[in-house]
C-alpha cells in the first residue's frame, strides 16, 4: 500500500455533524478545511494507486446525505513562470515556445488572460505538447494528469446533477458512461 495525500473539494460546508458523519463513513484519514475554494477534503489516504484512493475517498464522501466531491485541488492553471519551473527552462524559452520563435511550433493556446494581462495555460494541454516535444513526462506529471483527470469527471459529474431537464442529464449520463 501507498500513501496518496489529495484535496476533494466539497459541493458545500459542512457542519459539525456532517464531520461526524464523514469520519464514521470512512473519512478518518482527512481533515477538513475551509477556504477560499470551498470546503475541502484533505486526505492521506493509504491505497495500491492513486485512482483507488480518489474514487474510494469520493464515494466515502457520498455516503453522508447531501455532500458530494465536485473538483480535486489539481494546479492545473500555470503561468509561464511555473511552465518554466515545471519543466526547468527559463520563462523565456517557455515565452518563445508560446510564440513559435522556438520549437516545432503548435504550443497550445493560453486558456484565459488575467486583468492584469498574464497569461495562462492549462498544464495538462502544456504536458501533452511537451511530451511531443521532450519526450516522456516525468512521474510527478503522471501523478498531476490524474489529479486533472479526477478533477474534470468530478466537475462533469457536478454539472449533470445540477442540469435541471431529466433528458439532458439522461442523454449527458449515457455519453459518460461511454468514456
Amino acid at each position: 500500500m501507498t500513501r496518496h495525500e489529495f484535496m476533494l473539494r466539497l459541493n458545500r460546508d459542512v457542519t459539525a455533524e456532517e464531520v461526524e458523519a464523514l469520519y464514521e463513513a470512512g473519512c478518518a484519514d482527512a481533515s477538513v478545511e475551509t477556504g477560499a475554494l470551498g470546503t475541502m477534503l484533505d486526505f492521506s489516504r493509504e491505497s495500491p494507486t492513486l485512482p483507488e484512493a480518489l474514487v474510494s475517498a469520493v464515494r466515502d464522501v457520498e455516503k453522508v446525505p447531501g455532500l458530494h466531491a465536485v473538483g480535486i485541488a489539481c494546479d492545473n492553471m500555470v503561468s509561464q513562470l511555473v511552465i518554466a519551473d515545471r519543466v526547468g527552462v527559463t520563462r523565456e524559452a517557455v515565452r518563445l515556445w508560446a510564440t513559435a520563435q522556438r520549437g516545432p511550433g503548435g504550443f497550445p493556446p493560453c486558456a484565459l488572460v488575467t486583468s492584469g494581462g498574464e497569461q495562462v495555460w492549462d498544464w495538462q494541454q502544456v504536458a501533452e505538447w511537451l511530451q511531443a516535444y521532450r519526450g516522456p513526462r516525468p512521474d510527478a506529471d503522471v501523478r498531476l494528469r490524474v489529479l486533472c483527470t479526477a478533477d474534470r469527471v468530478l466537475a462533469a459529474r457536478a454539472a449533470l446533477r445540477s442540469e435541471p431537464d431529466d433528458a439532458v442529464r439522461e442523454e449527458f449520463e449515457r455519453l459518460l458512461e461511454d468514456a
